[in-house]
């Protein structure tokens, strides 16, 4: 049976699109039109990590896994939603210690997360609200994990981690003046180098929270990118719905 609803978790691609710094920006022109030509055609030009999309491990790591590599199953299935919102100051480092409390405050949710061939959940979605400041300046702003978060969720077994901001990593801008830490990525070079998938810019996550809650249902998502050969990313459509526990 399919699902009774789907919740879109995709932003839609625009002019106003935010892009990560020093990206190349979303475009798209018309290429052929109804009243010259008969039919419409447009081109469009954009990055691997364009609106919400998934980062495969090539994306830090010269060999590591590209996109086309990544079995299909890798990028659907259920799902832990964490509710970080409470924590999301602007450019606030939430560390581990911070995400284990929210985990604990949902009984059975930390013995539920491990790898998919024990039956378990291997995907983790960080709620934190900042998508409501998209296309905004501020969204660069966003809250960002410590490298702890990604070290503790590896050896979990999670195998693709979600957040509904630009990176879960730190956005520095460094035409303001800012400066990259040592760690600057320290986020990607741990998951993307065990093997942990990425998916950033998410939004809607709250929709999945409040059903999961209320309903007592499991969150599913896909979060399946465009199969770009040899890429490093690419954009997805993500939507995600609830239903019983099989």
């Amino acid at each position: 049976m399919p699902p009774k609803s789907l919740i879109d978790l995709s932003h839609p691609l625009t002019p106003q699109t935010t892009i990560y710094p020093g990206d190349p920006p979303f475009a798209m022109r018309s290429v052929c039109n109804i009243p010259n030509d008969g039919y419409t055609v447009h081109a469009v030009s954009l990055g691997t990590h364009t609106g919400t999309h998934v980062d495969a491990p090539f994306h830090f790591f010269a060999h590591g896994q590209k996109l086309h590599e990544l079995p299909l199953e890798r990028f659907v299935g259920r799902a832990v939603v964490v509710d970080v919102r409470h924590l999301a100051c602007a450019r606030a480092r939430i560390r581990w210690r911070d995400v284990r409390e929210c985990l604990d405050r949902t009984r059975g949710t930390i013995a539920s997360l491990g790898p998919r061939s024990e039956g378990k959940i291997d995907m983790v979605l960080f709620w934190t609200g900042w998508d409501g400041w998209w296309s905004a300046q501020k969204y660069f702003d966003h809250p960002y994990f410590g490298r702890d978060v990604a070290e503790e969720l590896v050896e979990m077994g999670v195998q693709l981690v979600g957040v509904d901001t630009l990176s879960p990593d730190e956005t520095v801008l460094v035409q303001d003046g800012g400066k990259q830490r040592e760690d600057a990525f320290a986020m990607h070079e741990v998951l993307l180098g065990r093997g942990c998938l990425i998916c950033e810019n998410l939004t809607n996550l709250g929709e999945l929270v409040g059903r999961n809650s209320e309903e007592g249902e499991e969150v599913w998502v896909s979060l399946a990118p465009l199969s770009l050969h040899g890429a490093d990313g690419a954009p997805v459509r993500a939507f995600g719905w609830t239903e019983k526990p099989r």
